[in-house]
């Protein structure tokens, strides 16, 4: 998306299913940040199964420590994230995630895709 500075890596993507891996994502704020909503939407081959949203950020309800961020802040995060999926069956995954502030301005957006496919 040309209208975010955003940057993400994560180490060892063959391993990502079964076991830790650790990844780094940093990101400039063009939007201040005083409440967060998520809404996440899981594509699997092309029709959607599952539709989530939450509050992050809100008066009195604050689940992330860059909640309050303002804009031309930055968010930064370096850790180690566990799946725990046993096996991934064939087919196409993506999970949408969407990012709006209290102005209903979307502060991020990604999409991410799998595809397992294996050849016998």
């Amino acid at each position: 998306d040309p209208q975010q500075d955003f940057a993400l890596s994560i180490d060892h993507c063959s391993d990502i299913a079964t076991h830790t891996f650790n990844i780094r994502a940093a990101m400039v704020l063009r939007h201040s940040i005083k409440e967060l909503y998520v809404k996440l939407d899981m594509i699997i081959n092309g029709k959607t199964v599952l539709t989530y949203s939450e509050t992050l950020c809100g008066p009195g309800h604050s689940k992330l420590i860059f909640c309050g961020k303002k804009k031309g802040e930055h968010l930064y995060y370096e850790g180690p994230v566990t799946l725990g999926i046993k096996e991934i069956p064939q087919g196409d995954y993506t999970l949408s995630a969407k990012l709006t502030n209290q102005d209903h301005v979307t502060v991020a957006c990604a999409d991410f895709t799998v595809k397992n496919y294996l050849d016998y």
